[in-house]
C-alpha cells in the first residue's frame, strides 16, 4: 500500500464528567485524498490481494499513538475477526496490553469462530481487555455477547439515534445498561451526536460514550470535553 496512512484517535468519554478515559484508534489515508476513507482503504487492500498486510499495519499505526496519550487513558484497538491469528503487535514493540483494549464487531464472524475465540482467551490472558464492538447493529446479539464474554460493550448508533424521541430505543438501552450492570460488563454508547441523545443517555445512567458531539476522530488527544448543559424548560 503506497498511501500515506495514519491513524486518528476519537476520544472515549465519561458522560458525567467530561474527562476522557480513552481513545479509539482508526485508519485513515492522506487527508483530501481518494485513499482518506478507511472503508476505500480495506476494499482496495482486498482487491489487491493486500488485505493481511493492511491490517498489520493498521495494528501498527494504532499503538503507535499509545505514546501520545496521558498514562492514564487507554486505547481501543480494533482487530478483524478474519484475522485472529495475526500478532497483536511486533516482538519490538514494547506495550501495555493492560492499556489496550481489542475491539471486536458484532458484525463479524464470531459464533463460528474457534480460532478466534481460542486467541480471545489467550489476550485476556496477556493482560488485554476485550470489547464487544457494534453492539445492535450485527444479527449475533445475545449469541456473540454470550460466547465472547466481553469486558466492554459499545451500543451501536443504530440504537442511539434519535433516543430523545424513542421510547422503544429508552426501554432497550435501559435493559441493556441493567444487564451490563449485573454482568460486569462496562457500557460504551457509540454515535452520540447531538445534545438530547447525550442528555437522555445521562438519565439512563450510561457513563461512557463516543460520538461526533464529543470529539471526531483527530491527530490530537484530548484530556477532557466540555458537556453540553441541558436546558431546562422555563415556566411562563
Amino acid at each position: 500500500m503506497g498511501y500515506r496512512l495514519w491513524s486518528a484517535l476519537q476520544p472515549i468519554v465519561n458522560l458525567q464528567t467530561g474527562s476522557v478515559l480513552a481513545h479509539e484508534a482508526l485508519l485513515r489515508g492522506a487527508p483530501g485524498s481518494a485513499w482518506e476513507s478507511p472503508d476505500v482503504l480495506f476494499a482496495k487492500a482486498t482487491a489487491l490481494g493486500q488485505r493481511v498486510t493492511l491490517e498489520v499495519m493498521a495494528r501498527q499505526l494504532s499503538l503507535k499513538r499509545l505514546s501520545d496519550l496521558a498514562p492514564t487513558q487507554k486505547l481501543f484497538m480494533n482487530v478483524d475477526a478474519h484475522f485472529p491469528e495475526i500478532p497483536i503487535a511486533s516482538r519490538q514493540a514494547r506495550i501495555d496490553p493492560k492499556r489496550v483494549v481489542l475491539e471486536i464487531s458484532e458484525q463479524q464472524p464470531i459464533l463460528t469462530n474457534p480460532t478466534l475465540l481460542r486467541q480471545v482467551q489467550y489476550w485476556r490472558s496477556a493482560g488485554h481487555a476485550i470489547a464487544l464492538d457494534d453492539y445492535g447493529a450485527g444479527y449475533m446479539g445475545i449469541g456473540a455477547l454470550l460466547t465472547l464474554k466481553p469486558d466492554l460493550l459499545k451500543l451501536d448508533r443504530v440504537i442511539i439515534a434519535d433516543l430523545n424521541a424513542d421510547s422503544m430505543r429508552q426501554t432497550i438501552v435501559s435493559h441493556i445498561v441493567s444487564m451490563c450492570h449485573d454482568l460486569g460488563i462496562t457500557l460504551v454508547a457509540e454515535g452520540i451526536e447531538t445534545s438530547a441523545e447525550l442528555h437522555v443517555l445521562q438519565e439512563l445512567g450510561v457513563t461512557l460514550g463516543q460520538g461526533y458531539l464529543l470529539g471526531r476522530p483527530h491527530m490530537q488527544p484530548l484530556t477532557t470535553v466540555k458537556l453540553p448543559i441541558k436546558m431546562l424548560a422555563t415556566q411562563l
